[in-house]
């Protein structure tokens, strides 16, 4: 059930006006039943799956929390662990790999033809983090398996995120109220500029980059492609992180932020600070930190820092381009630093130092869009050394039908832009500033929304790009 379909529009309503009515009497119950209907809605074949993480997680909690023993507790994490990464790699991994050497190695491997399950790679990694973070003493187990089946289950962040934390969120399903009309409205117009971002921005720029990635010849002019792919992924993970705070919001809950301007980062270390924050913290405090505490030495430091951003590349799905964006971004950011510092050696000029910076960022971005937007190698390697030809690419560009939408889409990208300036500014005129403050400017900032999206939107159905992760 998509954020973008009629069918989660229905049931929306349904959720708000009941929990309104009777839900808050018993939130967690009632929100736990809603958040199960809404992932069975998918596919209910997967919901004991589902089930069986968040039994397997709430046990080991509470086993792991009691025992005074260090080799006790770290079995009992160590089955958490197991069973979580299992289901991880069996449902999403296993083809690959078994594909891979059965290729390479000529040996006859089981290869199932199951579905991935929707979400599974984020709400593993939440149930993860709980495990990790109680073994560590940082937080108490939770008591009440309704409250932590909610946790794990919460339908605004299950199918794609934020990844939470327990010590955030588990607070706040304990403490659900009854609906404010404050937070209604204020979630209401948060979930609408997600809604107009995915509709009217991302799936207008999806369609042509998405025909143009599907070519057999590329050339210099896929440069322009390339900018735009990465903006289109930015704007359809962020409409998927601003309808799902927008959700939360309409209940008093608040969710992580999972992106913080990134395209204004001055170098790719600090766009990872800003992009899919949830995903490169958890990867930075549960694998690098720790691993780099253990390593301190070269070339052991620079392999682990390479093997946690190929870890992020993998994260993403079980294919090679996957971990070539990841090995990709791992060198680049061990190079980074040493690179910034010559040239801040070179070139005295401040601004232009900063200018480089900047210019050299997208251009590592754009080269590893067709990484991260196209699975197939032979087609990837195809676009990269397109980008570095001297062909324009121009015959292949120029019949793509969705040339209308791609234009439309870039023109309103300026309000995504726009917005992002207003709050590095702190302006009260941001959307999200507005949301929580007059009920005028925010009326007519919805009516300018729903306006646009009827208008502009491309209602054929894209799904967001992370319900394949």
């Amino acid at each position: 059930m998509s954020f973008a379909s009629l069918d989660f529009g229905i049931f929306a309503v349904l959720f708000y006006l009941l929990y309104a009515l009777f839900g808050f009497r018993r939130p967690a119950l009632y929100m736990a039943l809603f958040s199960l209907f809404f992932y069975g809605w998918w596919d209910f074949r997967y919901l004991p799956l589902l089930i069986a993480s968040a039994i397997v997680d709430f046990y080991a909690g509470k086993a792991i929390h009691k025992s005074q023993s260090k080799r006790v507790r770290k079995l009992w994490l160590l089955g958490s662990v197991t069973l979580n990464i299992g289901a991880l790699v069996f449902f999403k991994y296993w083809n690959f790999f078994a594909t891979e050497v059965q290729r390479t190695a000529s040996l006859d491997i089981f290869v199932h033809d199951l579905i991935l399950p929707l979400g599974l790679s984020f709400y593993t990694l939440q149930t993860l983090g709980y495990s990790i973070d109680v073994y560590r003493r940082k937080l108490e187990p939770e008591q009440n398996f309704l409250t932590y089946l909610l946790f794990v289950s919460f339908f605004p962040q299950l199918i794609a995120g934020p990844i939470e934390r327990a010590g955030k969120l588990l607070p706040q399903l304990k403490a659900l109220k009854n609906i404010t009309f404050s937070n209604f409205r204020a979630g209401f117009l948060i979930a609408l500029w997600g809604l107009f971002i995915k509709l009217a921005v991302a799936d207008n720029i999806g369609g042509f980059v998405q025909d143009a990635f599907s070519t057999t010849s590329a050339g210099f002019l896929f440069w322009g492609v390339c900018v735009t792919a990465m903006f289109q992924v930015y704007c359809d993970f962020y409409a998927y992180t601003l309808i799902a705070r927008g959700l939360a919001k309409g209940i008093g809950v608040s969710l992580s932020e999972n992106f913080r301007q990134p395209f204004f980062a001055k170098n790719l270390t600090e766009f990872w600070q800003r992009w899919h924050i949830t995903l490169t913290r958890w990867i930075l405090d549960y694998v690098h930190i720790p691993l780099a505490r253990r390593y301190r030495w070269e070339p052991m430091r620079s392999l682990v820092a390479i093997g946690a951003m190929c870890l992020v590349g993998l994260w993403h799905g079980a294919s090679w381009n996957f971990i070539l964006f990841g090995v990709f971004h791992g060198v680049v950011l061990r190079l980074w630093t040493p690179t910034s510092r010559l040239l801040r050696r070179t070139v005295h000029n401040e601004t232009v130092a900063a200018i480089s910076s900047r210019v050299v960022l997208i251009a590592v971005l754009s080269l590893s869009a067709p990484m991260f937007l196209i699975q197939d190698m032979d087609q990837v390697l195809t676009v990269i050394q397109g980008l570095f030809s001297f062909e324009s690419g121009w015959e292949t560009l120029k019949p793509a039908p969705n040339k209308v939408r791609y234009i439309w889409g870039c023109v309103l990208a300026i309000f995504v832009i726009t917005n992002d300036i207003l709050i590095r500014r702190d302006s009260s005129i941001q959307v999200e500033q507005v949301a929580t403050g007059p009920m005028g400017r925010a009326i007519l900032y919805g009516c300018i929304l729903i306006t646009m999206i009827v208008l502009f939107g491309n209602l054929e159905g894209f799904e967001f790009v992370y319900f394949q992760f």
